[in-house]
């Protein structure tokens, strides 16, 4: 292994890892937000709502990281994030259920915004973006199965602020993995020009927008579906734990999901992988309708989470392969996360005037399937190159 494989390796590794921290709550959301209900004794749409706070948060800072992009140190902006993460869970806990719950979830979701960004920015301009999204979904995946699962347990034994708290040092301790990133995309040099060497000319300004469009509607969708999955058992009449037990079965499905990406990701063009994603995706979404029971709930936990999972690095990677850098990425993660921001606002809009799940499950399946028409002409043109 050449010295510029072993740099790339490592950091690599570190920005999974990182990446992973930058999510320790939002891939847990659906028992987040269930939590809000039953330990705080908070309404379903001002659980959404706090939702909404934690991922508005993560858009805004995806946002300035973007237009940041490298003019500071990748680890000082890391560092940074996870220090402003770990003060909004230290608050998350410390407000336990009270006013200003709100504004500790929009300051941790700040601060994992900008650990999100960084570490997608880094692997999107490796030589094997898709591949390397995919091992970062299987870490994560493997940390939401078990947080998942043992999530009511925990609150029960623990409560709320315990698991705040803890996340608050998570952070601190990634700091480790933060001083392992490159300073900047020039550090990484040997891989940038690999990509530059294999990727095509910079994408015209259409296929751009409809991507970023693409990904910002379908993270729309899953944004109102994730964060409302274990309500939506719940309104289906099944028992708080078994709802565990399905979301922990859907997170290791979903694993063999994102490993199936990394083994197609350098077998297959985008196009197959973005339908499943979205297609499927929306398919699995019906099963949900009316009122379900625990097999078929289940099945439909399985078939989202796992098609989700093996059509993301796909989906990312149409926006890498925009520019031949693959700076892209960095927009690309602020569009994800916008949308992951507004599904649950959309959700809980709907559910503040109603008392049905229909119309949020709906809207979920209408925009992922509106996504795949705005991928259309993208991943046609990227096919014919």
């Amino acid at each position: 292994m050449s010295t510029s494989q072993a740099e790339e390796k490592q950091s690599t590794t570190a920005a999974i890892i990182l990446g992973t921290v930058g999510v320790l709550s939002f891939i847990v959301q659906p028992g987040l937000v269930q939590g809000f209900v039953t330990e705080y004794g908070l309404s379903e749409a001002i659980a959404n709502e706090l939702a909404f706070m934690e991922m508005i948060g993560i858009a805004v800072s995806t946002i300035l990281t973007a237009l940041i992009a490298d003019r500071i140190s990748w680890r000082v902006q890391s560092v940074v994030g996870l220090v402003i993460a770990a003060s909004g869970y230290a608050m998350s806990g410390w407000a336990a259920g009270g006013d200003d719950l709100a504004l500790a979830r929009f300051i941790a979701g700040f601060g994992s915004g900008v650990i999100i960004s960084i570490s997608f920015t880094v692997v999107g301009a490796t030589s094997r973006a898709e591949h390397n999204i995919g091992l970062y979904l299987v870490l994560l995946l493997i940390y939401g199965a078990l947080g998942l699962w043992a999530m009511p347990s925990v609150l029960d034994a623990a409560g709320f602020d315990t698991v705040f708290y803890g996340w608050a040092i998570t952070c601190l301790v990634a700091i480790l993995s933060a001083l392992r990133l490159p300073v900047s995309a020039t550090e990484g040099a040997g891989s940038q020009a690999q990509r530059q060497s294999a990727a095509p000319a910079r994408a015209p300004l259409a296929a751009i927008a409809l991507t970023m469009a693409g990904i910002l509607v379908y993270n729309v969708s899953v944004g109102i579906a994730w964060a409302n999955l274990f309500l939506i058992g719940v309104d289906a009449g099944i028992a708080e734990q078994p709802i565990a037990n399905a979301l922990l079965i859907c997170q290791f499905t979903a694993v063999g999901g994102a490993l199936g990406a990394v083994w197609l990701a350098e077998r297959v063009r985008n196009l197959w992988p973005v339908l499943i994603g979205t297609v499927g995706g929306a398919g699995a979404l019906a099963l949900t309708l009316g009122q379900p029971g625990f097999v078929a709930f289940l099945l439909a936990l399985i078939a989202f989470n796992t098609f989700w999972n093996f059509g993301m690095p796909f989906i990312l990677g149409l926006a890498a392969g925009l520019t031949p850098s693959g700076r892209m990425m960095s927009s690309a993660i602020a569009c994800q996360m916008i949308g992951l921001a507004f599904g649950p606002l959309a959700a809980s809009a709907l559910l503040g005037g109603i008392s049905s799940f229909e119309p949020v499950k709906l809207l979920a399946i209408l925009t992922m399937l509106t996504a795949m028409l705005l991928f259309a002409w993208p991943l046609a043109r990227r096919e014919t190159v």
